[in-house]
């Protein structure tokens, strides 16, 4: 197995997935493998976690060395910042900002977490992709250094957009957070190759973006095509999803709550749409052998019984790997941008190492 030229997708999921993800990029660069990624693509949770390695590496993509001894080092020590706790009290010091929480969560990721920079400032080979949902045409709208937009609304080049925001826009869960809003005529824009030769639509004075996860919480689409039959982007030969979602289980309807009943409608809508998803992007992985799969809550045990690698594999996997109910616990942390305690913390950044390594190490043998 190749790991060359690798496309990254990373799921939503709040801290669980931010740890997840870091632990999974530990990971990668234990391997010397952050040289190899060419192309990240993140949701939500996932956008926190991208957003704080460039911004704790000068905005530069970090060396897999970098990554280890500075940038890991110094993520830890910001997201001590409880970021919830801090961006609720800047509310209630400025209630000017309740229509607008996501720009209180970008001031507070500046202030509590270290993000700093614009997008057009970001440098290295790698292209970050973060993603979006649009309201007004129901599709992902995509920010990266090079531009902004979605294939109906057309793109604007180099958007000169603060980091913080990008990621606060991403992580917009609707209901509790609300949209990011941009202004249509700062930017100018051009219709995107598959419009037909339609121009940009200008109906439009004013856009609003939220949590990339209602469209896609998987973010697949920046780095593989999943009509027919799957294909990786250009660019791309070695596909891996990191999936910290975690299940939405059992709920009664709530009888006076109305926003815990919409917001369980639109996880169910969510979770659908990503089972779907799953289920082509893993068949390509089966057919291909060109990617891996990562999932949250999967323990040494499950990796290597679906694996069915060798005896001495499995026991030397499963001795030295967090048990079951560990792996279950990091699954079911809860949705939120509140710091963990000491311990969650490790477990879930434990847990996404584990989980990468397992994974390659069983398919590693059975090639």
């Amino acid at each position: 197995m190749k790991l060359n030229k690798i496309g990254l997708a990373l799921s939503g999921g709040g801290i669980r997935a931010l740890l997840f993800h870091l632990g999974v990029f530990e990971w990668l660069a234990e391997y010397h493998l952050f040289e190899q990624i060419k192309r990240v693509s993140t949701v939500s949770g996932a956008s926190l976690c991208v957003g704080m390695i460039y911004s704790h590496s000068n905005l530069h993509w970090p060396t897999s060395e970098e990554f280890l001894f500075q940038t890991l080092p110094s993520i830890k020590e910001s997201l001590k910042n409880d970021l919830q706790v801090s961006a609720i009290l800047d509310l209630m010091i400025s209630p000017k900002y309740w229509n607008k929480k996501v720009n209180i969560i970008a001031r507070t990721l500046e202030r509590k977490w270290g993000v700093y920079g614009k997008l057009d400032q970001l440098s290295g080979d790698v292209t970050w992709y973060i993603n979006c949902t649009s309201f007004e045409t129901g599709k992902r709208f995509r920010f990266s250094r090079e531009n902004m937009g979605d294939y109906i609304i057309g793109y604007a080049e180099k958007p000169n957009l603060p980091i913080s925001e990008v990621m606060a826009a991403s992580a917009g869960f609707p209901i509790f957070i609300g949209p990011y809003t941009i202004d249509v005529k700062n930017f100018t824009w051009v219709a995107s190759k598959y419009s037909d030769g339609e121009q940009f639509y200008s109906g439009f004075k004013t856009l609003h973006l939220w949590d990339g996860g209602v469209y896609d919480n998987l973010g697949l689409e920046s780095v593989y095509k999943p009509d027919k039959g799957g294909e990786l982007r250009e660019g791309v030969e070695f596909l891996i999803v990191s999936n910290a979602s975690a299940p939405i289980g059992l709920q009664p309807k709530a009888k006076l709550l109305l926003h815990k009943n919409i917001k369980r409608v639109l996880d169910i809508s969510m979770e659908q749409v990503a089972a779907v998803r799953t289920r082509g992007v893993m068949d390509f992985i089966r057919r291909s052998g060109q990617g891996m799969y990562f999932k949250i809550g999967n323990s040494a045990d499950d990796i290597t019984n679906k694996s069915k690698c060798s005896v001495e594999l499995m026991k030397h996997l499963t001795e030295h790997s967090l048990p079951r109910e560990q792996a279950t616990h990091a699954m079911r942390y809860r949705t939120t941008l509140r710091k963990p305690s000491e311990t969650d913390f490790q477990i879930l950044l434990r847990h996404g190492y584990e989980v990468a390594d397992c994974t390659y190490q069983c398919y590693k043998e059975g090639e």
